[in-house]
């Protein structure tokens, strides 16, 4: 079953799902494995009748200075995207994607979301603006470590072998091998 959450990450770690699609960085401690699939190119995003709207480009350097529209829960640009001082002096907080969403569209500030959400989620008073220099964002599955269920294996599996080379690191189980009966470890760029 597909289930959207507004907190993906939480809902694996509860056991309330199996695996996740976790856009954005994940916090360093969360008992989850994630495994990186590719990383994302990022665009801002402004109200419709924003100065903004008409821009061809935005540069990244340039984003802290309006104020910044930020889903605490699951978004994947915040302050902690920069370094400490050189990030947004004001910010918008919201806690979903919904009311990002509807915060940006009613001009409350500007967002930055991976460009998947051009394609994704058009709203009409909102306009997306490509964002030069912005650091990418990664694409992982997130999953239980100690969950070996054959359906969950395959699934990671299945994913981890659709990724383009670039994108994905080499695939072992925990142990080093390929033998069935484990759910994939990621060598490289994985947080336990």
């Amino acid at each position: 079953t597909l289930v959207r959450s507004d907190d993906p990450l939480a809902a694996v770690e509860q056991a309330a799902i199996d695996v996740a699609v976790i856009r954005g960085a994940a916090p360093g401690h969360s008992p989850a494995r994630l495994v990186h699939l590719f990383d994302e190119a990022r665009v801002a995003v402004c109200a419709a009748e924003s100065g903004l709207a008409g821009r061809a480009e935005l540069d990244w350097a340039e984003v802290p200075d309006w104020p910044l529209v930020v889903n605490t829960v699951s978004g994947t640009t915040g302050p902690w995207s920069w370094p400490p001082g050189a990030g947004p002096s004001q910010t918008v907080e919201t806690r979903n994607f919904d009311e990002w969403l509807e915060s940006v569209a009613a001009g409350r500030g500007i967002g930055v979301v991976p460009d998947l959400a051009m394609r994704r989620n058009i709203h009409p008073a909102v306009r997306f603006i490509p964002l030069r220099n912005a650091p990418p964002s990664p694409v992982s599955l997130a999953f239980l470590p100690h969950r070996q269920e054959p359906l969950l294996r395959q699934f990671v599996a299945a994913a981890v072998a659709a990724v383009p080379e670039e994108g994905a690191g080499d695939w072992t189980d925990e142990r080093g091998t390929s033998e069935e009966g484990k759910a994939p470890a990621p060598k490289g760029r994985a947080a336990d």
